[in-house]
């Protein structure tokens, strides 16, 4: 089980690297076709949204800590943390995360849902 959930973190991680969030086939790989989010301004989008503004984005370093997983089901996994930036050393937009990743039926996680809430800590 920590295996999975190391890979899994490990994967979530890369989502939040300015290479990977402009790579297209690794977005494509690794959000799931129904992928929803909420993000941290109050908006939504889906997968083919996120696409297109991803690819486009500006570089930017993304933090996170304290992750948590929990198997829902064999094929489902929720997944909790906080993920913040830095600005003159100081921890800058914390935001509490969820995601929850499926196994599809090529045996492969993919990203179906992900939330981001502010802390209140700026």
């Amino acid at each position: 089980m920590e295996a999975l959930f190391n890979k899994l973190i490990d994967v979530e991680k890369k989502l939040h690297l300015s290479a990977n969030r402009q790579n297209i086939n690794f977005l494509r790989e690794v959000l799931h076709e129904d992928f929803f989010e909420f993000g941290r301004s109050g908006g939504t989008t889906n997968k083919t949204n996120t696409l297109s503004v991803l690819v486009d984005e500006q570089p930017k370093t993304i933090y996170s800590e304290d992750y948590h997983c929990t198997l829902l089901s064999d094929n489902t996994l929720l997944m909790t943390y906080t993920s913040f930036e830095r600005q003159q050393n100081v921890k800058i937009k914390l935001t509490h995360r969820s995601s929850i990743w499926l196994k599809n039926s090529k045996n492969q996680w993919q990203l179906r849902f992900h939330q981001g809430t502010p802390t209140g800590g700026q």
